[in-house]
């Protein structure tokens, strides 16, 4: 088949190293390796430092890239916007808002200058505030559209960054939602929200993020870590967290946890890989704790490196905090579990889904430091467990959890839209 991939948000650059970029990544690179040609359509295509720059050489040739940038007149009115907010001494949202509703008309332009003459067999489009492009061009060109959803995003953008033209942000969403052939979701708690939003339920498909075994596999030795932190972490039982530092993460009750163990058992280490606004306070308190040479903090690193780093990693962390509408679905729980490192984590959502507690990880309360610090210290002394939990980790991985089976299903959905057809309800690719 071919397939037009559109992402047409500002803030997922195609080859940076936030978990959007990795999703967009890796399903287009399994789109191309199970056999289809995919175009993908972006406003941004590379994160300044990446490391991210390519993809694998097997599928160079399936994959072709467009950054479609906004016009020049746009950047300019934007521009005088910026001016009149400052002129006012007052910074607001409302450029980033109108910038997405005006690219509409510029991505729109030009994926059905580019695809007319060969049009795609579908436009599979990863939503974004605003973003109605795909559907647009894809009704042009005749052809079924998908819309992958990853987050209730004018909620989202209000809650965590603020939102200004808030009841156009929230009908654009119901048109968007109710206008697609099918709707992709990660998570069952996400399916629910979409289908509270009057899309029929026979529409929508649970897939969840997934994990590349070939690539995160204990018994493959990858790039990452320098020889310097292998040998000073040699002989430690390492505790392990990758993944940006925001607090819904919970890293702060991880640390709280773990320096609670590191007072009575001598031989742990913390190993934190990513970056973010909490950086700077963890830092402080290990500090304040004096814990520098029992705690690590790696930074931001590409995503071709976790594997690497993750080799280090002993028993691996997904705390959270309490979150009542938990809609994620963590790349980082598959990728821990691929490389057979067994998991404590939050009991929320998705988490508590994939993971059966004493079977393939351990659960606790998220935000409960003490929970968390006894279920790591039953792992930190029983080697025995770690193993059984670690290969029934991978093994839950299964085909079910990977990338390529992701793509099967997606081009499974949009084969049976194309022939008019209700889209068969495939293992992990249920509905609500």
């Amino acid at each position: 088949m071919k397939i037009a991939y559109v992402c047409a948000d500002f803030g997922v650059a195609i080859f940076g190293r936030k978990g959007a970029s990795v999703h967009v990544r890796e399903m287009v690179a399994a789109l191309a390796e199970i056999g289809h040609e995919v175009r993908v359509f972006a406003p941004e295509l590379h994160e300044p430092g990446s490391g991210d720059g390519g993809w694998p050489e097997g599928i160079v040739g399936r994959v072709g890239l467009a950054r479609v940038p906004l016009e020049r007149e746009q950047v300019a009115w934007l521009e005088e916007l910026r001016r009149a907010e400052e002129l006012l001494g007052q910074r607001t949202r409302l450029r980033q808002e109108l910038r997405n509703l005006l690219y509409n008309l510029t991505l729109q332009t030009r994926l059905v200058h580019e695809l007319a003459e060969d049009p795609p067999d579908f436009v599979y489009e990863r939503y974004a505030l605003f973003g109605l492009a795909g559907i647009a061009a894809a009704r042009t060109l005749g052809v079924p559209h998908l819309l992958e959803v990853n987050a209730p995003l004018a909620e989202e953008q209000e809650r965590m960054r603020g939102l200004e033209m808030k009841e156009l942000a929230r009908s654009a969403e119901r048109r968007i939602l109710r206008s697609t052939g099918a709707t992709i979701v990660v998570s069952r708690r996400l399916a629910e929200w979409v289908i509270g939003r009057g899309v029929p339920e026979s529409s929508v498909h649970v897939v969840s993020n997934a994990v590349d075994p070939r690539r995160f596999d204990p018994g493959t030795a990858a790039v990452g870590p320098p020889d310097e932190v292998r040998e000073r972490l040699s002989g430690q039982c390492v505790v392990g967290f990758v993944g940006s530092l925001k607090p819904w993460h919970g890293v702060e009750t991880l640390l709280e946890a773990f320096l609670v163990l590191a007072a009575r058992l001598p031989d742990i280490h913390l190993l934190v890989v990513g970056d973010g606004p909490a950086r700077a306070d963890l830092e402080r308190v290990v500090r304040e704790r004096g814990a520098e040479r029992r705690v690590t903090f790696v930074g931001a690193v590409a995503h071709g490196q976790v594997p690497g780093w993750l080799s280090l990693v002993d028993i691996a962390s997904a705390p959270y905090t309490p979150h009542e509408n938990f809609y994620f679905s963590p790349i980082k729980l598959f990728e821990y579990m691929a490389m057979a490192i067994p998991v404590v984590a939050g009991r929320i959502g998705q988490v508590a889904e994939l993971l059966a507690d004493g079977v393939n990880g351990l659960l606790h309360e998220p935000g409960d430091a003490g929970a968390l610090a006894a279920a790591l210290e039953r792992l930190v002394r029983d080697r025995a467990l770690r193993e059984s939990l670690g290969r029934e980790g991978r093994r839950a991985v299964g085909e079910e959890h990977t990338w390529r089976g992701n793509a099967a299903r997606i081009v499974a959905i949009a084969a049976a839209l194309g022939a008019g057809r209700e889209p068969a309800r495939a293992a992990g690719g249920h509905s609500a």
